[in-house]
């Protein structure tokens, strides 16, 4: 190598370097972290498919199937044995190995368990067997859609591990693997599911993102034309149909604010699916964001004594936010014993999941005994809650309550 090659190389090391500092402050300044998360989470939850036909009495797609229900019930044992079965029919096949990643990444919540090594080997293997497929025949729409499930899963692995640029790449490769599933067979509507959630989430970025975006060359995307392609997705598809609603209940609460399609969304599913708690807290939030405290209490009242089981798989942190929406729902509602009690009690087990939730829940608490005119014991979570990182702009809206001293509700809405 010669020494403009050598300048040119160090050049180019150095723009990337700066290019990636500049990412970070930006995803810093514009708070876009949980929005990053959601749409790897999008890209994540995505169950597989090993045929792009209609399910008939093929072994593997019952197997499949089931074991995609019994997960969104939170039936693992269930669907551990569907995959279990899947593998027995044909252990040199990308899906088993994949519905076993696929599974524990819904086995476990990983706010609070950390270890991806099991997942990423298996979703490595996945990989490495379509490669396989995809080299004797380079248009095999199964090898295909497995690349781009398993690079889905990777990235969301990616972003949980805060590896942005890891993260990028694998949802561009995911991308261009629906692509050319697309291409190949344009009635798809499975493989359409992951261009619905790539053409939506790439376009609700900020302006500043959407320009790095395009530094990396990641291609764009249009929200329209992504929750068209779900909606079709929601209708038409066969393995995806019920991410497909769960993706877009997870818009319509969280980007849109359309508690009208949501809640319809939220009630078919917890229909179908009465066991995932994950439903009701969104329902909830419709109800919530409607100011229908009523109604938002009720569907959460018994959910934490029903899901106390979840612990064992680490749900601690779904738990934790249901129990917080519901004492900010008594809050509304006036019932302060209530609403004391679960907070108290979320302060003293100290989650550290989600990373926001303990210190609302101290300034929810202080909250509570301001309005009742407890002027000491407010002051005392007000200050808890300043000592700690600031979350959501927690800070800001607690020096604002000291400096005004009203007792008017703070009102959250920022998920």
């Amino acid at each position: 190598m010669n020494m403009n090659e050598q300048g040119t190389e160090g050049r180019i090391k150095v723009e990337y370097m700066c290019l990636f500092f500049y990412i970070k402050i930006m995803v810093q300044k514009q708070r876009i972290y949980t929005l990053c998360i959601i749409l790897i989470a999008c890209f994540s939850c995505i169950p597989g498919w090993p045929l792009c036909t209609l399910p008939d009495d093929n072994p593997s797609d019952v197997y499949i199937i089931e074991g995609i229900n019994a997960a969104t019930n939170f039936d693992f044992s269930t669907a551990h044995e569907n995959f279990t079965q899947l593998h027995n029919l044909d252990n040199n096949h990308p899906a088993p190995y994949f519905y076993f990643g696929w599974l524990l990444t819904r086995m476990q919540d990983f706010y609070m368990n950390k270890d991806y090594n099991d997942i990423l080997r298996y979703l490595k293997y996945a990989d490495s067997l379509a490669d396989k497929k995809l080299k004797q025949h380079p248009n095999n729409i199964e090898a295909l859609f497995y690349k781009a499930a398993s690079k889905a899963l990777v990235a969301y692995i990616d972003g949980l591990k805060e590896s942005w640029w890891n993260a990028a790449q694998a949802g561009k490769s995911m991308r261009s693997y629906s692509k050319k599933i697309i291409e190949l067979q344009p009635d798809n509507p499975d493989a359409l599911y992951f261009l619905g959630t790539y053409d939506y989430f790439s376009d609700s970025l900020p302006a500043a993102q959407k320009f790095i975006r395009t530094l990396l060359l990641i291609p764009g995307g249009n929200k329209e034309r992504g929750l068209h392609e779900l909606q079709e997705v929601s209708e038409k598809g066969y393995y995806t149909k019920i991410e497909a609603k769960r993706t877009l209940l997870i818009i319509y609460v969280y980007f849109e604010k359309d508690c009208e399609h949501a809640e319809n969304i939220a009630f078919n599913l917890m229909e179908e699916f009465p066991n995932n708690p994950f439903f009701r807290l969104m329902l909830s939030q419709c109800y919530y964001m409607k100011k229908e405290w009523q109604q938002s209490a009720k569907i959460l009242e018994d959910v934490p004594d029903s899901i106390s089981y979840l612990k064992k798989y680490g749900y601690s942190s779904l738990l934790y936010e249901i129990k917080y929406w519901l004492a900010r729902t008594y809050l509304h509602l006036e019932e302060y014993q209530q609403a004391e009690t679960i907070l108290l009690t979320i302060i003293q087990d100290k989650p550290k999941e989600p990373a926001w939730l303990y210190q609302w829940a101290l300034l929810s608490l202080a909250q509570c005994y301001d309005i009742q005119g407890d002027e000491k014991h407010s002051m005392i979570y007000y200050r808890k809650a300043l000592q700690i990182k600031n979350y959501k702009d927690a800070h800001s809206k607690i020096k604002w309550r000291l400096s005004r001293r009203t007792v008017l509700l703070l009102e959250y809405t920022d998920y």
